[in-house]
């Protein structure tokens, strides 16, 4: 039986350097100020049922998403709805097929439940597309769930609906589930990129108010899954929390009120941001890249040098990029760049300081 993980050796990482000035290792957006949410005292009215979920918050999010109350399950975060499903879909000795390179997270809950883990590539050569023949190549009688992200992390990279499709046909024929993580897929929805649970009952998805809206803090997630498994879910809630923190359901209420206030801003602030660090990356003849489709990560290959010396150097300015060793590729880093645009702007400074530095040093 494998050895279970008791940590995220990435989690521990960017926790440990939260603190850096100009993070570029940081995926989401600065928290919108709490006037923006328009709450009154009555908003944060803690007696109300909630013992499956919010009621009045289910069925917000499921006119969001074209689905119905009964599909939807409320979770601390993204990383806890990611957590119930693989619990719900893995036992010892299943078989989970995770996206390489990818959120390590994902690649090590299926080993937390004492599944094994075997994985399918999104080849940098192909610009990490999502190919299902990747993923059909890789399948065996024991494989219960398929694992991956869509807008892709570390990357960015939009699937194709094609691709997305042939996948949910595989899943049925073949008798496996597909978790896919949207989080990031939220900078796209008003754009018409719908969530994959509306493709086949066997894709289940997960998503979060983190990364497009900058509540981190409210941990403010939810699943979307077929009626049957969406309960099977809720049911597996009462044994790791019970039910949601109320509070967080009505802050979450809140911001769906105002989404499109809330996107507002930040859209238009990564939008400039990705304008500054497409014609920085091609500035650099150190570095390459597929630019990411959207959302507020993209991942890219450093040559020459080594990505872990130019963290250092990175360190030593109070700046910061992700190392790939945590998504599986050592000589590339994950950007961010959903802070605001003077910050970030400094910080891709500090970055082209930082890489002259460490190929000084190497030569």
């Amino acid at each position: 039986m494998n050895q279970r993980p008791l940590e995220s050796p990435y989690i521990a990482w960017a926790k440990a350097h939260h603190g850096v000035r100009y993070n570029l290792a940081s995926s989401g957006v600065p928290p919108p100020p709490l006037s923006a949410l328009q709450m009154s005292a009555e908003d944060w009215a803690l007696t109300e049922d909630h013992e499956d979920g919010w009621m009045p918050l289910r069925e917000r999010i499921a006119d969001r998403y074209g689905v119905t109350a009964q599909h939807v399950v409320l979770a601390a975060g993204a990383s806890m709805a990611n957590h119930l499903v693989c619990a719900l879909f893995l036992e010892p000795g299943d078989v989970a097929l995770v996206e390489h390179p990818g959120y390590e997270p994902l690649r090590l809950l299926p080993s937390y439940f004492h599944a094994d883990v075997d994985s399918f590539s999104r080849t940098r050569d192909a610009g990490y597309r999502l190919d299902p023949e990747r993923i059909e190549d890789r399948l065996t009688k024991r494989t219960r769930l398929v694992i991956l992200s869509n807008l892709h992390n570390p990357s960015g990279r939009l699937a194709a609906r094609s691709a997305m499709k042939a996948i949910g046909r595989l899943a049925e024929e073949r008798n496996f589930h597909v978790l896919v993580d949207e989080v990031y897929l939220e900078w796209l929805h008003d754009k018409g990129e719908r969530t994959a649970t509306l493709l086949s009952p066997r894709f289940v998805t997960t998503r979060s108010l983190t990364k497009a809206y900058g509540l981190d803090a409210a941990r403010a997630g939810w699943i979307l899954a077929d009626p049957p498994t969406a309960e099977r879910l809720r049911r597996l809630v009462d044994l790791f929390s019970v039910k949601t923190a109320h509070a967080s359901e009505r802050l979450a209420l809140k911001a769906f009120e105002h989404i499109a206030e809330l996107s507002s801003a930040p859209s238009k602030t990564v939008t400039a941001n990705l304008g500054l660090v497409k014609a920085f990356v091609a500035e650099q003849s150190e570095l390459s890249w597929t630019p990411p489709d959207a959302g507020t990560v993209g991942f890219v290959q450093l040559r020459d040098v080594s990505v872990d010396d130019l963290v250092e150097e990175l360190k030593a300015r109070d700046t910061l990029v992700a190392p790939g060793r945590f998504f599986g590729e050592p000589d590339s880093f994950r950007i961010g760049f959903g802070m605001n645009t003077p910050v970030f702007k400094e910080g891709l400074a500090r970055l082209k300081e930082a890489l002259r530095a460490a190929k000084a040093k190497k030569s």
